[in-house]
């Protein structure tokens, strides 16, 4: 049994153990139904992801390995979904098109993976070269401003980093961004494909630690939350650093036997307990290190892999929020005494017992 597994051991006390959460995550403290391992203790509205064969695995670890997988498949988009994702984009690239004919326009991030949640915004990029970043920017919501039939809660972000044009198209209701002459977005689609394929384990961490950050609506690069990309780059690091340990000690041959319920709890410990903020950076370029700081400061830095000297983590302002509830989380699920027929995963994506907010419509 491997040394997160030994954590979890049950006892005969018809009550949960409970931990005395942190003021930024909800207190949990509430009866199990009893020992019957086929009994469910919440709803299905509460876990919509879960099966019943999932709850029957007595190992909280192995159930959560489960979880993670049944989350992935029931949360990704299907290919109806995404069709009709794939209509609205059109018709909005069809009117920045006429706007600015000579524009090269793109869809990148999660949109182009397909690695989207429900709800989650369609991100564009205009690329016209003979215009200044702030010249497009302007040109564009002059002209959607106006556009009340087409657009709707248009908002011009202009004094960000990277200024976009957050609106919702009002046929398909759905959510987008738009940023200007930044190749940034089109150059990481290869590197996630790349990352993808080496490391399998990614994409379910990814669109699960997604839900986390937003169902606490710390997903916002622009708020001082932590966006896909962000994110993305964050898992890598843990992943490369965790297989270091393997690699050290001539044991590569057991990385395939880590579930994905491991690697969820060592990620929340990298981050939530072991990395320093203060006196530590993360370089992604050239294979990606962990390296000491030339001085201290609060700030999250995170290196992009396609240039070394942008710093993408520094927005990230609530990162000590964040890194205290991966702290908070990692603490519970060592230390909660998981019943059979419990979810495991609603304590990170859903800790408050009300309906899933993410539930798929009925017609898919």
């Amino acid at each position: 049994m491997n040394k997160n597994a030994q954590r979890f051991k049950h006892s005969n006390n018809k009550e949960a153990i409970v931990i005395s959460d942190e003021e930024d995550e909800p207190k949990i403290s509430k009866k199990v139904k009893n020992d019957n391992e086929n009994d469910c203790v919440m709803s299905v509205d509460v876990i919509p992801w879960m099966s019943k064969k999932t709850l029957m695995i007595r190992h909280p670890v192995l159930r959560l390995h489960n979880e993670i997988v049944e989350f992935y498949e029931y949360i990704t988009p299907s290919d109806q979904e995404h069709k009709r994702r794939v209509t609205a984009y059109l018709r909005v690239e069809k009117y920045l098109q006429d706007i600015a004919p000579e524009a090269q326009i793109e869809s990148f991030g999660s949109f182009k993976t397909r690695m989207y949640l429900p709800n989650a915004d369609i991100d564009i990029v205009m690329i016209e070269t003979s215009c200044t970043q702030k010249q497009l920017f302007k040109k564009v919501a002059a002209r959607m401003m106006k556009q009340t039939n087409k657009f709707e809660n248009v908002n011009l972000i202009a004094n960000a980093k990277v200024p976009i044009i957050k609106f919702v198209e009002v046929e398909s209701q759905y959510h987008f961004d738009i940023s200007f002459n930044q190749l940034d977005g089109l150059k990481q689609i290869q590197e996630l494909e790349t990352a993808f394929e080496l490391y399998p384990e990614l994409k379910f961490l990814l669109m699960t630690l997604k839900c986390v950050l937003r169902q606490r609506d710390l997903n916002e690069t622009y708020s001082g939350g932590v966006g896909s990309f962000l994110l993305f780059q964050m898992i890598l690091a843990f992943l490369r650093e965790f297989r270091k340990d393997f690699f050290q000690h001539n044991k590569e041959d057991q990385i395939k036997n880590v579930t994905l319920g491991e690697y969820m709890i060592k990620f929340l410990e990298f981050y939530g307990i072991k990395f320093d903020v203060s006196r530590k950076k993360i370089v992604m370029s050239q294979g990606g290190r962990i390296e000491n700081k030339s001085t201290q400061d609060e700030r999250f830095s995170l290196f992009s892999p396609q240039d070394p000297d942008h710093d993408v983590g520094h927005s990230s302002y609530k990162i000590k929020e964040i890194f205290k509830i991966f702290q908070n989380r990692h603490n519970f699920l060592t230390n909660y005494n998981f019943k059979p027929g419990e979810s495991v995963l609603r304590y990170l994506i859903n800790p408050t017992d009300q309906k899933f907010s993410f539930l798929k419509p009925a017609q898919f």
